[in-house]
């Protein structure tokens, strides 16, 4: 189960519902030549987007209202990232740890025992960047991952590798500040897009 956190916990209080996308955003600059080859460039910064609909928790409706109406767009909603269906039925490893990684680094060395498909959302300790898999790993190894390595980690630093990886979004402008309801009854926001905050 995924979706919104109560403010600063790990508590769920509204569930990601379908329809649901989860989209890299990454600026890419792209022209054709007059011979019609193409050149692309691609520019190091990235961020994570979810567009979802929502469930509140029967008895939470009230804490993401309050949610929504205090953090607005310029402070931060915590999230408890959707992992795509084939990693959480594929996956057996639980835990891991990682050796020291430099800035600008697409791979780590993992501790770990199990199986971390390609795909999958990571977290290292201390980081607010959420990132993805991009090769699978049995047991401890190297495994590479998207995009590359914002700030430095240390030597011996957890990471988030199963359905706990939390990462901190922004309401997007878009976003209702408030709450719609559907017969007087059901809170129905309609369509809700979080950024990544980087």
């Amino acid at each position: 189960m995924f979706g919104i956190c109560a403010d600063g916990t790990t508590n769920l209080i509204a569930r990601f519902a379908a329809p649901m996308a989860v989209r890299s955003n990454q600026p890419i600059y792209l022209s054709d030549t007059l011979s019609l080859k193409r050149s692309v460039t691609r520019r190091s910064a990235q961020r994570w987007e979810i567009e979802s609909n929502l469930e509140p928790l029967s008895s939470t409706s009230n804490d993401l209202f309050t949610l929504f109406v205090t953090k607005g767009h310029d402070s931060a909603i915590t999230v408890l990232m959707p992992q795509p269906v084939g990693v959480i039925q594929r996956r057996t490893a639980t835990t891991a740890t990682t050796g020291a990684i430099n800035v600008w680094a697409t791979s780590a060395t993992l501790t770990m025992t199990g199986f971390l498909p390609k795909g999958a959302f990571i977290k290292f300790a201390s980081h607010n960047k959420i990132y993805m898999t991009t090769t699978d790993r049995t047991g401890s190894g190297a495994v590479s991952f998207y995009p590359n390595l914002q700030v430095q980690v240390s030597a011996l630093s957890a990471v988030s590798i199963a359905n706990n990886v939390l990462g901190t979004f922004l309401l997007d402008i878009d976003s209702l500040r408030g709450m719609a309801y559907t017969d007087g009854i059901l809170m129905d926001n309609g369509t809700v897009k979080l950024v990544e905050r980087l």
